[in-house]
């Protein structure tokens, strides 16, 4: 037997929303009683199945599921490379002379 404190609005589905009256109930599904229990609106003094016993694990909220990261292929290691490859020097062209011309 239990007994709800005050109406219990749950979801058996995670879809629709089902609402169960205050006052003495025969039987409730378990997760309504866990939720009951959690929400502190079930009389445990009516002697229920579970009167003097400890809920096994409350179950905890769900953890959204981190996206999994696609698998990368091992690569060997190499040594770091500036951004910028750099070009080896060429040597300054001298410059051509000008043909002087006279006045």
């Amino acid at each position: 037997m239990f007994k709800l404190i005050t109406e219990l609005k749950w979801s058996p589905d995670g879809c629709r929303v089902e609402t169960i009256p205050k006052g003495e109930h025969e039987d409730l599904p378990e997760r309504a009683v866990e939720i009951a229990i959690q929400l502190s609106i079930l009389d445990q003094s009516t002697g229920g199945p579970n009167t003097g016993q400890q809920p096994e694990q409350p179950e905890q909220p769900e953890q959204p599921e981190q996206p999994e990261q696609p698998e990368q292929p091992e690569q060997p290691e190499q040594p770091e490379q500036p951004e910028q490859p750099e070009q080896p020097e060429q040597p300054e062209q001298p410059e051509q002379p000008s043909k002087k011309v006279k006045k």
